[in-house]
């Protein structure tokens, strides 16, 4: 009789139905049937080759291990997404899978400033927010721009692409994370990063204008996202 490991014990007391990986005795974890689909059709869309591994036991987030989490993480510079072998879905395979493959121009460029942030072509975004005039709003907007926009362009995209593969697929959408209920939960918890870094930092009162700046974010951030998450689902066709 094969011996049945913690690790697939455990993966089957999740009851996921579309678990990211199975564990094989004598090999470990290896794509499901689902996953290794989800790596080729976006390989076939975008002419890229991404690169999926299980996250191993020493990976974290935080200080937080990844395994039981559902969760995933992309380096860029390898076109590598590592996923949750534990509690991870298809769902999470796509969404690392379009950070690889298909990444958005706003952390195109996020990223190569990183690199490269003396380059004139950045002397736009990589001016000192306190010099941008504050009482106007417009020291808010800029972090907004500049802190909030590139994650949650992101991760919105991300989002839509993943949904569009596995629709494509046939295959349902399972969120390893029981909180999210909709595609657009997960990249929502970016949308306020930079408002609340700029509450956490500056002194004094908001003046009426960044009042204003703060909600014309506020009901911005709800058609831009719709936008993007269309943009990303109709890349898959």
């Amino acid at each position: 009789m094969a011996d049945l490991s913690l690790f697939q014990d455990y993966m089957n007391s999740k009851r996921l139905k579309t678990p990211a990986f199975n564990y094989v005795p004598g090999k470990g974890f290896e794509p499901t049937e689902q996953s290794q689909k989800v790596v080729n059709l976006l390989n076939q869309v975008s002419g890229k080759n991404y690169n999926l591994q299980p996250a191993n036991s020493v990976m974290a987030r935080e200080g937080e291990p990844y395994w039981g989490t559902g969760g995933g993480v992309f380096y860029s510079d390898q076109n590598t997404g590592y996923v949750d072998p534990l509690g991870g879905t298809v769902h999470t395979v796509a969404h690392e899978g379009a950070h690889a493959v298909f990444p958005s121009s706003l952390i195109q460029m996020q990223r190569e400033f990183v690199k490269d942030y003396k380059n004139p072509k950045f002397k736009n975004i990589s001016i000192n927010p306190l010099e941008v005039p504050r009482d106007s709003g417009q020291r808010l907007r800029y972090v907004h721009e500049t802190i909030t926009k590139p994650s949650l362009v992101e991760e919105t995209r991300a989002q839509g692409i993943a949904e569009g593969v596995l629709n494509k697929l046939g295959i349902f959408s399972e969120s390893s994370v029981p909180e999210y209920k909709t595609p657009l939960d997960y990249p929502t918890t970016f949308a306020p990063r930079g408002v609340n870094m700029y509450a956490n930092t500056e002194i004094g009162p908001p003046s009426p204008n960044e009042m204003k700046e703060l909600q014309a974010i506020r009901q911005g951030v709800g058609p831009l996202m719709e936008r993007v998450f269309k943009q990303g689902y109709n890349l898959i066709r």
